[in-house]
């Protein structure tokens, strides 16, 4: 069989351990970028919670902030005992000009009338008792935030009320309304920190977009944008906020995350978009890292463990040449392979045990068949051995012990023939003679029986001569 450098145990191992190597990195690697890829997204998601909770927190604080106007025009009325036009347009005009964000400041009476700071005049043939934002206000009893609706006194207008009931004793006499209009709204969210991309954007009870960063959404007098129209994939998370996140495309055709929350007072909802690239930029980031990692570590593995594996293996190189000595018959050469004690070193003394056995087992048979060859068959036995040795021997011996059983005959028979010849010589009785032939012819007839079992060819020279 000819040797194959391309299959040597050498390159096996080492293709196998590389290999080997090479997939479990990988497969560590994998393993990393799925844990990695699901701890970004899940902190990601946990900042987009964070925007949407610091959003809400905001505009609750706003919203606060205009019922704290409302319910303190109500309570100065009802310290004052009193809901006269004079009263309510002094406490009004006072909050007016403390607060230039209000739309409109005003206070609508039981009775039907209407008072407003800054000398807006209300129409007079408007009942404000009528209105949406009033019935709510008794209704409720207290303060409530309405969804944007157009204004009375400026019907360009679209306004969201902050209005909370007034009371001397139990009996409600009227409401103070404040109001704030679509644009001081949307300017309100847009002046939120979002940040790398991301927009948040309000949705009010009836499901239409209050504020957002798309002007077309924004409610007018003539239309309201329902999200479920422009944005039907949120429709769960709007119902029920705070209850995951959905990623989709927005009106730029961006891939999105988006999360949402329920305000506080309102009982509006804030949506917070996230640009999902954001997230892939990280993923994709970690993921070039481990990339090269994995293969500045495949490499540097790789190479460390040829190495090593090279250095190990190299004492089989010596393997092949100390047999190819024996198979010319060396049994002196010293077998050197290794001096770790490892398995190649067993090898080694394993090997130099059988070849030290084998040529002692070669030369007690070699002393036995040379002595034969000299004629010496009382030389001693060749030793017993292990195995098919031990036949062999055994064969020597028995050759040995047949040679010198066939001797003897031989020797035996040829006194007896010369003994049988001295008495043919004195006597002339041929009935002696022919007693002395049978007997002759008996003894070789027993020898040529001993040796039939040796298969022998004719003397070539004697045939030649003949």
């Amino acid at each position: 069989m000819e040797f194959q450098p391309s299959k040597s145990i050498k390159r096996k191992v080492t293709t196998r351990v590389v290999v080997t190597l090479a997939i479990t990195v990988i497969v560590l690697s994998v393993v990393n970028l799925l844990y990695m890829s699901s701890r970004v997204i899940s902190e990601q998601e946990t900042e987009l919670k964070l925007a949407a909770q610091l959003s809400a927190s905001r505009i609750d604080h706003w919203t606060v902030n205009m019922e704290d106007i409302a319910e303190g025009v109500a309570d100065s009325l009802n310290a004052l005992d009193t809901i006269d036009e004079e009263t309510c347009k002094s406490i009004l005009n006072q909050i007016a000009w403390t607060h230039g964000d209000l739309y409109y400041a005003y206070v609508a009476t039981e009775d039907g009338n209407m008072y407003m700071a800054r000398g807006v005049e209300y129409p007079k043939d408007l009942d404000p008792t009528t209105r949406d934002w009033y019935i709510k206000t008794k209704a409720a009893g207290h303060t409530i935030v309405t969804n944007p609706y157009i204004s009375a006194s400026n019907p360009d207008v679209m306004l969201v009320t902050v209005a909370t009931p007034v009371y001397h004793g139990t009996k409600m006499v009227g409401a103070v309304g404040v109001d704030a209009d679509i644009t001081t709204i949307n300017n309100f969210m847009e002046s939120i920190d979002f940040q790398n991309g991301a927009y948040g954007f309000l949705i009010d009870t009836d499901r239409n977009i209050v504020a957002h960063k798309n002007e077309e959404y924004l409610p007018t007098v003539d239309n309201s944008t329902s999200v479920d129209d422009v944005m039907p994939e949120l429709s769960d998370i709007v119902t029920t906020p705070d209850s995951g996140v959905v990623i989709s495309r927005d009106y730029n055709n961006v891939a999105m995350v988006y999360y949402t929350m329920r305000l506080y007072e309102s009982k509006w909802v804030v949506c917070v978009a996230y640009p999902q690239n954001n997230i892939l930029k990280i993923i994709e980031r970690g993921v070039r890292i481990c990339v090269l990692i994995a293969i500045f570590c495949i490499f540097s593995a790789a190479g460390y463990m040829t190495l090593k594996i090279n250095k190990t293996l190299e004492p089989i190189e010596k393997i092949n040449p100390a047999i190819n000595r024996l198979r010319k018959g060396d049994f002196k050469a010293r077998i050197d392979i290794t001096n770790e004690p490892d398995e190649l070193g067993m090898l080694q003394n394993n090997m130099a045990e059988l070849i030290q056995e084998l040529s002692t087992a070669i030369g007690s048979m070699k002393h036995v068949l040379s002595e034969m060859e000299k004629g010496n068959l009382i030389v001693d036995n060749v030793p017993e051995y292990p195995g098919d040795f031990n036949e062999i021997s055994v064969a020597i011996n028995s050759i040995r012990e047949h040679f010198n059983d066939i001797i003897s005959d031989i020797q035996f028979s040829a006194i007896n023939l010369q003994s049988f010849a001295m008495g043919i010589n004195e006597t002339s009785d041929l009935e002696e003679m022919r007693a002395v032939f049978e007997e002759l012819s008996a003894e070789a007839n027993e020898l040529m029986e001993k040796t039939s079992k040796f298969i022998t060819m004719p003397n070539t020279q004697d045939s030649k001569d003949m």
